[in-house]
């Protein structure tokens, strides 16, 4: 099988700005080109800039007349266009993530994405006999917003999700989707944050059955440069979104397969498949700082946690843990000295818990920590544990750093918002108190 040079599949209508230009300019540059997504260049050093990093730099109120060299970007990964596909395999992680490919002087060529790599090498077959509809094993559904939902509302929610859209329902009726596109648009327009989603979002919803095959799917993306599709039964119900990273991440698996039954020559793109499969599991579940699991692995297992519970008619407490002052670390000694705090915190705790109890990443510097067979009083001791070794802990650079932990005992009645409400109650008084401190709020 012949693996085209990277030079042969990537595209070399590229959007960039320099790093000298500021944040406005490269959203207007965005807007012009209806992109997610923007290159930025400093001489052979390459960044991208996407829709998620501008809603982060809106809500965290930065002057979008600053300088992209004043703000924290990630770099890219480049290769010489004379590359195979193999060497690209080996540099990306996520599935819509792009590569530079570079001339021989090292000047920007074009861009290359793992769907341009699948697209070159994968036998067509596979692209047209699976359907869409068989990447939802592995689907967590997908979240729905009321068209009176806020902007504020929904941008506090896409700044810390996996997902980049939401669904706006009125009476379980599907009426509209939120997409990177749309929050671009709106924050480009520097709108309230109080506006209505309705006035934001796109509508009506273009949608595709489950019985299209993977292969009309991505069609589907390219011809209207879409990032996800909205997948309906036979009944024209939703039944989830599938994004592109789901419809190669399907592609790779059975590739796999195939490839493990013919020529010895493929062994070496077999292994660097299968891990390439570990890892976006990995990407799926665990906060990529510390290594722990992330706020929709949470989500999921606290479901089958409350469900045990019930069985076992046994005691769940769930504790919420805010490292106190957090920001003054970032703005005083840099954001890289802070990820080393949230990560050597991470460490502490899970050192500090049983392996059967549940540790996760919020969001930003927020953890919940779920004690299985443990009550009201016995996660209380725990929390105390934690914050006491926080307290004598001392952190190169930055000295002792606290935190301040709100408890609650899991009603049977109760979801994850109600359950994490509470402990957030409890987490505001600990706050409102003085900090450094763990607050119980009992269930009335």
């Amino acid at each position: 099988m012949f693996f085209p040079t990277l030079g042969v599949i990537a595209t070399t209508d590229v959007v960039s700005v320099s790093i000298h230009q500021t944040i406005q300019e490269a959203l207007t540059a965005m807007h012009a080109h209806d992109h997610r997504k923007i290159v930025v260049i400093n001489q052979n050093v390459y960044y991208v800039l996407t829709t998620q990093d501008m809603i982060g730099l809106k809500i965290s109120g930065i002057d979008f007349n600053t300088q992209l060299s004043q703000v924290v970007l990630k770099q890219m990964a480049v290769l010489n266009k004379e590359s195979n596909v193999l060497n690209a395999l080996n540099l990306t992680n996520e599935m819509d993530e792009s590569i530079c490919v570079c001339n021989e002087d090292g000047t920007l060529y074009g861009l290359v994405t793992n769907s341009d790599i699948v697209a070159s090498v994968d036998p067509q077959v596979i692209l047209e006999s699976l359907q869409i509809g068989s990447v939802f094993d592995k689907k967590y559904g997908f979240k729905s917003f009321t068209p009176d939902a806020t902007m504020e509302q929904i941008l506090d929610y896409m700044k810390d999700s996996p997902s980049d859209c939401v669904i706006i329902q009125e009476h379980n009726t599907p009426v509209g989707i939120l997409t990177s596109k749309d929050v671009l648009h709106f924050i480009g327009d520097n709108a309230s944050h109080s506006m209505k989603v309705s006035t934001v979002m796109s509508t009506p919803i273009e949608t595709l059955e489950s019985t299209a095959s993977i292969s009309d799917a991505l069609s589907f993306l390219r011809m209207r440069n879409y990032k996800r599709i909205v997948v309906t039964d036979e009944n024209g119900l939703i039944m989830g979104i599938v994004t592109q990273q789901d419809l190669i991440s399907r592609t790779y698996l059975r590739w796999s397969q195939l490839v493990h039954e013919h020529m010895s020559q493929f062994e070496e793109l077999t292994q660097i498949l299968q891990q390439k499969n570990k890892h976006l599991t990995e990407l799926a579940t665990k906060d990529a700082l510390t290594d722990i699991h992330n706020r929709h692995m949470f989500a999921e297992l606290f479901s089958k946690e409350l469900a045990i519970s019930k069985r076992q008619k046994s005691k769940l407490s769930l504790a919420m843990i805010d490292l106190d002052y957090f920001k003054r670390i970032n703005d005083a000694h840099g954001h890289n000295i802070g990820d080393h705090v949230l990560k050597n915190f991470a460490h502490l705790v899970h050192a500090s818990v049983r392996e059967a109890d549940l540790f996760a990443r919020w969001g930003g510097e927020e953890f919940v920590l779920l004690l299985r067979d443990a009550s009201c009083e016995e996660a209380f001791h725990v929390s105390e544990k934690i914050r006491m070794l926080l307290e004598a802990k001392t952190f190169d650079e930055v000295g002792q750093v606290t935190c301040s932990i709100g408890i609650t005992e899991v009603n049977p009645d109760d979801t994850l918002h109600s359950a994490i409400g509470r402990a957030d109650g409890a987490l505001y008084m600990a706050k409102h108190e003085g900090r450094n401190r763990t607050v119980a709020c009992r269930i009335k």
